[in-house]
């Protein structure tokens, strides 16, 4: 079989007279003008979702709490896997981070809370590397499904509470214990 037989003589079809008409054309151009201008208007008044607080629970500071759930996790520590160690530590850290700088950061992504973590003046940028490294490790360790030796998972709780030690505020130093 040849190309001629294949390919047809296929002719356009013809366009109706009245779509070439002037009036018709200004009309379209009326008709999309009308809906950009609804579109725009219900798009800069359409409802937002409205922005979440940070839940501050009431009791004792973020870093007391932070510090002693740390201590708990450091007395289970040999009983855990590496999984367990990087799911809890990671949310201890995401607490106290939502409740000592009232980011609403907890249920974010890495790279969000990162990102909302740089945003938080009081948070200085030693700190925030340190964080960094934290929860790039924890990821490795619950997404990756890596495994990590018992001494660095510890040596990963001894770091976050030396994070929550050095961010704890100054005037809550020598006040309640840290």
């Amino acid at each position: 079989m040849t190309n001629a037989l294949i390919i047809e003589d296929l002719t356009l079809v013809p366009v109706p007279v009245w779509w070439q008409s002037p009036w018709f054309i200004a009309l379209v151009v009326i008709a999309l003008a009308v809906a950009g201008f609804f579109l725009r208007r219900w798009w800069k008044n359409r409802p937002r979702p409205a922005q979440v607080a940070p839940l501050v629970p009431p009791g004792p500071p973020p870093h007391l709490e932070a510090l002693r759930r740390l201590a708990e996790l450091r007395a289970r520590h040999a009983k855990l896997d590496a999984y367990a160690v990087a799911i809890e530590c990671s949310d201890i850290l995401r607490t106290y981070i939502e409740g000592r700088f009232a980011l609403p950061i907890r249920y974010q992504t890495t790279r969000e809370f990162l990102g909302a973590a740089q945003a938080a003046p009081e948070l200085s940028v030693e700190p925030q590397a340190q964080l960094g490294e934290f929860l790039k490790f924890f990821d490795k360790l619950k997404f990756a499904r890596e495994t990590a030796p018992a001494e660095r998972t510890l040596a990963t709780i001894d770091g976050a509470e030396q994070f929550v030690r050095r961010c704890i505020p100054p005037e809550q130093v020598g006040g309640q214990g840290a």
